[in-house]
């Protein structure tokens, strides 16, 4: 059970979308008073959501193929 290869991928996946989102939300939360009055709150969120999981996923794809 230990050397699952499909639970090491996930793992390995959500620890890259961890480390974005680490990175992403903290400089969203500096960017929003510039942009939050033309997106909306919930709208530049939804965005964050999404450029994190994605630029997570492409760092997997990259490091791990």
């Amino acid at each position: 059970m230990a050397n699952d290869p499909g639970l090491i991928r996930l793992a390995a996946r959500v620890a890259c979308v961890a480390l974005v989102v680490s990175i992403v939300f903290p400089v969203g939360r500096m960017l929003f008073p510039y942009v939050g009055a033309e997106l909306g709150s919930v709208q530049f969120s939804a965005l964050e959501a999404v450029l994190s999981t994605t630029l997570g996923f492409g760092i997997y794809a990259a490091f791990f193929g």
